[in-house]
């Protein structure tokens, strides 16, 4: 997460050709750009699309990939501690996938998990 910030806030400094040395704020140059936080919409896009595929009507694959059960154990070195589904269940619960077919309560609830990144 700290990496995404540091790449936007870089991105919008050469934007507006702003050094770090003119010790600018980066809340003053978003507001003069206007930009969202790419984090906020990363994780908004990734919630959105997890809600869309638990809609999905077939067993595309899709589908079926995200309801695999992987094998217990350690991970691998080099692969990250966490796995894409348990963020879900961390805002959602354990059973994110039924609570993902009714859109009101999955929207209600995306707020919540856009905002667990903004701690960071």
């Amino acid at each position: 997460m700290n990496k995404i910030y540091k790449c936007q806030r870089g991105l919008e400094r050469s934007m507006l050709n702003i050094k770090k040395i003119d010790k600018i704020r980066h809340t003053k140059i978003r507001g003069i750009i206007k930009a969202t936080n790419a984090l906020t919409f990363a994780l908004k896009r990734k919630w959105q699309w997890a809600g869309h595929v638990a809609r999905m009507p077939d067993k595309r694959w899709t589908t079926r990939v995200t309801q695999w059960k992987a094998p217990p154990g350690k991970r691998r070195r080099g692969r990250s501690l966490t796995r894409w589904e348990e963020e879900l269940k961390r805002s959602a619960g354990s059973d994110w996938y039924s609570i993902a077919l009714d859109r009101q309560k999955w929207a209600s609830l995306e707020e919540a998990y856009t905002q667990t990144g903004i701690s960071c």
